[in-house]
């Protein structure tokens, strides 16, 4: 089925309504980018995909994480996933269930709401217009697909147990300085990530990768420590 440039071209200015809006006109770009979605075939099609076996409560559990007191938005990187995901928390923002301001402020934090809205458009928004035009032009695939692997999930109290090592390995990154903060910090979100989704294989293999790292610049020596005989514990001793 071919489509016109219509609906792209509305999706594309509606996003961008919504990118350059202040704050008290949010809700209504928000709606306007919704009816967008609602309007087009194109959309419809893709999105009914999309959700094809999609679980908004995990997804979401697993995209909206915590260090510490810190809030850490792990946007997914299967397109269909993020498509999925982002459409369905859109709903969220305009059905009044969550704050899109809110929201922002919390997992985008900036010296001002406006700041941190621009910073979520940035770092969400776009990718799922980017990701829901590529289907659009491009095609979807539409059959189910194949699971590479079956994961081993950790036991639930490993995550907790690890909780405040990882918020101390964090807190000392913060204080070295900011140019080579980029790589330990993505490893510690990652390990986070890891951490919440339970998968043995990814756990293990980021933390191997984060102890030779920390270990090269001789920071946090006692977490980590700690932190392998909890890894050996959990994920290793029966």
């Amino acid at each position: 089925m071919q489509y016109s440039g219509e609906g792209v071209n509305a999706l594309v200015c509606a996003v961008d309504d919504l990118e350059k809006s202040t704050l008290i006109y949010v809700d209504l770009r928000l709606r306007a980018l919704l009816k967008c979605l609602a309007h087009y075939e194109e959309f419809k099609k893709v999105l009914a995909i999309c959700y094809r076996g999609f679980d908004y409560e995990a997804e979401k559990a697993y995209a909206l994480g915590q260090i510490g007191d810190s809030y850490v938005f792990r946007l997914p990187k299967e397109q269909k996933t993020l498509v999925a995901l982002v459409s369905r928390m859109l709903l969220e923002f305009d059905s009044g269930e969550a704050d899109i301001l809110t929201f922002a402020a919390a997992y985008f934090p900036s010296e001002s709401k406006q700041d941190s809205f621009v910073i979520m458009c940035d770092k969400m928004i776009e990718p799922f217009k980017r990701a829901l035009v590529d289907f659009v032009w491009e095609g979807i695939d539409d059959g189910t697909q194949n699971i590479g692997r079956v994961a081993e999930l950790a036991p639930n109290g490993l995550r907790p147990q690890t909780e405040h090592h990882l918020v101390n390995m964090m807190n000392a990154v913060n204080e070295i300085a900011p140019e080579e903060r980029g790589d330990l910090t993505m490893m510690i979100e990652g390990l986070a990530a890891a951490l919440d989704s339970r998968d043995t294989l990814m756990i293990k293999c980021i933390w191997q990768g984060l102890k030779l790292m920390l270990g090269a610049r001789k920071m946090c020596a006692k977490d980590v420590r700690e932190m392998d005989e909890l890894m050996r514990l959990y994920l290793i001793a029966k």
